[in-house]
């Protein structure tokens, strides 16, 4: 049997669509593959902010069209991408390749979030990362940036400006985490949900043919918390939100932040004991929720 397997055209999107082939054959050993690359909105669009494009999605929806129309038979995406509420004839398959979660600074002069120059300038065109890092260093500027990895690295080196802010998860699937200056604090600088985990999109009525794929482990509940978070906000890539959640020994940590605005934004920390994981999302919502009354 051979899959046709629809993923981005970036080098990132080709070397994540090899890990999840190579995850494939490990249960499926029978399957051959065919990479079908597919341009997106988002990969079209290479200068107007995420948060200020009409419509979420942007990089998952022509992939998603072929996977309806049966062009493609499985989906490739970076689980923060996918938006909370899939079309009726398509489900996720439990996430089951995951990387660091956390976000990453690259600066010209090799500082630290909290050491850099006051109103210092980054790079990002994420509505979450601006929220977030205004939360700790109010001072720090920003300016929009666009294109696949290498390109916004490159646009930086370029640029007049301190430093970036990456997902980790990227900088080490293409090999380029020696230029991370700073891990990000992951209950501070909070991760976008799904962050870092490779998950692939099917069609229901194929869901048995996929069987063998699904799996469960502690950072398939992580990421199902950090899906449901998302879920109740019923927010996307236009408002600041985050949920990370990590299970340490037997207790489940959970750091979210949610809001309409970056000045706005709330941050919420909580702590549940391993067996009350599945009440961890919405008591975060809820506290959230909470303090904006």
């Amino acid at each position: 049997m051979k899959l046709k397997i629809g993923t981005r055209k970036s080098k990132l999107a080709r070397i994540q669509t090899e890990l999840a082939i190579h995850k494939i054959q490990e249960c499926m050993p029978e399957i051959e593959t065919e990479i079908i690359p597919i341009s997106t909105q988002g990969d079209k669009d290479k200068t107007t902010p995420l948060y200020a494009m009409p419509q979420t999605g942007v990089f998952i929806k022509e992939i998603e069209k072929a996977l309806i129309n049966k062009d493609i038979d499985i989906a490739v995406h970076s689980l923060k991408d996918v938006s909370s509420t899939l079309d009726d004839r398509l489900m996720l398959i439990e996430p089951f390749l995951f990387e660091d979660k956390r976000d990453a600074l690259i600066t010209k002069d090799h500082s630290t979030l909290k050491d850099l120059r006051k109103n210092a300038v980054l790079a990002t065109s994420s509505i979450r990362r601006i929220a977030c890092i205004h939360h700790v260093r109010p001072d720090i500027q920003f300016v929009n940036i666009r294109g696949n990895i290498e390109t916004r690295i490159q646009k930086f080196k370029e640029m007049d400006i301190d430093g970036i802010v990456l997902a980790a998860a990227g900088l080490k699937r293409l090999h380029l985490d020696s230029l991370i200056d700073e891990y990000l604090d992951p209950s501070m600088i909070i991760p976008a949900c799904g962050q870092g985990t490779i998950a692939l999109e099917i069609r229901k009525e194929d869901k048995d043919l996929f069987s063998k794929l699904s799996q469960s482990s502690n950072q398939t509940l992580e990421t199902k918390i950090e899906r449901e978070f998302l879920s109740l906000s019923k927010a996307g890539c236009h408002y600041p939100i985050g949920c990370y959640a990590k299970f340490v020994d037997d207790q489940l940590q959970v750091h979210a932040c949610l809001g309409e605005t970056i000045e706005d934004c709330k941050f919420v920390s909580m702590a549940f004991d391993k067996i009350e994981y599945n009440k961890a999302a919405s008591s975060i919502y809820k506290k959230i929720k909470e303090e904006n009354i």
